[in-house]
């Protein structure tokens, strides 16, 4: 008999999303049906259509006779969403050296504002939840500025894989006080109108294969597909 309390097959698929995107559960980890309906407490149905959903989304992987176990992370999909995501943010850098000045200023106080929180995240060990989001709303600045605040709304359901490998990125390597540091660069030259320099900070930024090699020497290279 299923619980009254149950959660619905939406609701575990968000926390089962959730679960893999912040490495609860690991690249490579087999997740076993009659556990997740234990944990849930509902019916071996429901749990196979949420795992459905999680293959269609690539979450997921279902190896015949040897069980489901979560999808390593491909290092094309990271990087192609962060190709589009950098020529959105690049775009967003040229059509802002043609606003004017109080623009510029008026961006720039948001993203202050993004930074100050940011690094109260830190300084407070919030949950990366709250640095995330203001990892997003400080980039959505600069778009908002050039009245592009959506573009990146293209990207979709896919994004969850970025994001899968930015918490290695950010969490497993520490790196929290360096993309502070980068966004104030970033955010100073903005202001000033420094388009140069800002195209080759944010370039530094988003550049995935530095991060890759980073990553590379300080988490095992088995959470990953990478390509030659």
């Amino acid at each position: 008999m299923i619980p009254q309390n149950a959660m619905d097959s939406d609701e575990i698929y968000m926390d089962l999303c959730s679960k893999i995107e912040k490495l609860v559960y690991l690249p490579g980890d087999k997740i076993s049906e009659n556990e997740l309906c234990r944990q849930y407490g509902v019916s071996r149905h429901i749990i196979r259509t949420v795992i459905g959903r999680l293959k269609e989304r690539a979450l997921l992987t279902v190896y015949p006779q040897r069980g489901t176990f979560v999808s390593l992370i491909d290092m094309k999909s990271v990087e192609l969403i962060l190709f589009i995501r950098e020529a959105v943010e690049q775009e967003a850098v040229r059509l802002l050296q043609f606003e004017a000045q109080e623009v510029r200023d008026k961006m720039g106080e948001s993203m202050k504002n993004c930074l100050k929180r940011q690094q109260e995240a830190i300084d407070r060990q919030i949950d990366m939840d709250a640095f995330y989001e203001l990892d997003n709303a400080f980039h959505g600045c600069l778009l908002e500025a050039v009245g592009k605040r959506e573009a990146m709304a293209f990207i979709g359901e896919d994004y969850v894989h970025f994001r899968r490998w930015r918490n290695f990125d950010v969490i497993k390597t520490g790196r929290q006080a360096g993309i502070i540091k980068e966004h104030t660069a970033l955010m100073e030259a903005l202001v000033q109108n420094k388009t140069k320099e800002a195209h080759e900070i944010l370039h530094a930024h988003l550049n995935t294969i530095n991060r890759q090699k980073y990553i590379k020497e300080k988490v095992s290279s088995q959470y990953f597909i990478y390509y030659e």
